[in-house]
């Protein structure tokens, strides 16, 4: 596997690097971790997005030159390496552009994953696709600069929920002690993860905690965000994302489920879950995909549809 790796990489003029749809931190920490060494190497390389960087995650752009990928960009790879991406479809409209590279390296940690490129490397044992792409640095030995080492590091923290998770492993605290040592400015990284949220966010958290949705007992929240709501606060559908987080860690709560309506029609269904309950089949169920305790899927029906469904799904799940 890194022997096949190292020799496309060697051979290759031009690489790509491109992140999923709704890039989060390890999304876009493994494009631009990766995407550093290979420039260090003297590649030329293009990390691509194919949606809005969200606005905790912009500080990685001031460092990082991503470009939004449009139709045909992808035709003068040789090598491209997909990265924290459990399906092709998450690529949204970008998709098109594993047809257009020579080579396509798939490297991913979630469970699942179809193996959809010329090269797949998935590990599901592991915290996140940015402690992968260090594991690939280190055995090629290739060189890591400072925005390289601050993209991974935010890839991991952000992935394992500042190591709360269960996904954290000795090897995990290994790997983010060595980015440390490397001078990651750590502080720097959870400001602007964690603690620089929108106050129009804030606010609408508020409104959405008081109407919040409690079922089965209590160890089902609920909560909806309308496309109204998202508006009335000037926020768009990637917002909100500590929301559903928020519920999850309420007392006597085993499911968190938040749906958000799209501008286009459909809802996006974001689930979390604690001790023995798994959401990762019930998202693929619907189509998504994700981990045991923190999964999502994409329908084409409203709000008040999707909530029927899934309680009905849920009930199933918990009985």
């Amino acid at each position: 596997m890194i022997s096949k790796i190292k020799e496309e990489i060697e051979r290759a003029k031009t690489i790509a690097l491109i992140s999923h749809k709704s890039p989060d931190g390890d999304s876009l920490g493994s494009v631009a971790g990766l995407g550093q060494a290979l420039m260090e190497m003297g590649k030329e390389v293009t990390l691509f997005v194919n949606d809005k960087i969200p606005e905790k995650y912009e500080f990685l752009a001031e460092k990082n030159p991503y470009v939004l990928y449009k139709k045909g960009m992808g035709k003068n790879m040789d090598l491209l390496f997909v990265l924290d991406c459990g399906q092709a479809s998450r690529l949204d409209y970008s998709e098109e552009i594993l047809n257009e590279a020579k080579t396509v390296i798939n490297m991913d940690h979630h469970m699942k994953n179809p193996n959809f490129g010329h090269i797949n490397w998935v590990d599901t044992d592991i915290s996140s696709t940015c402690e992968l792409v260090l594991e690939l640095i280190n055995k090629l030995k290739l060189p890591l600069n400072y925005a390289g080492t601050t993209a991974l590091y935010t890839g991991i923290v952000t992935d394992t929920g500042s190591f709360m998770y269960d996904n954290t492993a000795p090897k995990t605290l290994r790997a983010a002690a060595e980015l440390l040592e490397l001078g990651v400015d750590k502080d720097r990284i959870y400001r602007e993860a964690f603690q620089s949220r929108n106050i129009k966010e804030v606010k609408l958290l508020g409104e959405v905690v008081k109407d919040l949705t409690p079922l089965f007992d209590g160890r089902v929240a609920l909560s909806s965000l309308s496309q109204e709501k998202l508006k009335a606060y000037d926020l768009d559908i990637q917002a909100m994302d500590e929301l559903i987080d928020f519920t999850r860690d309420i007392a006597g709560v085993e499911i968190s489920v938040v749906l958000k309506e799209m501008e286009n029609g459909g809802t996006k269904i974001g689930f979390r879950s604690k001790n023995a309950y798994r959401v990762d089949s019930l998202a693929r169920s619907l189509g998504g995909g994700g981990h045991e305790k923190a999964a999502g899927a994409t329908v084409k029906m409203n709000l008040a549809e999707t909530e029927a469904m899934l309680i009905k799904a849920l009930e199933e799940l918990l009985q």
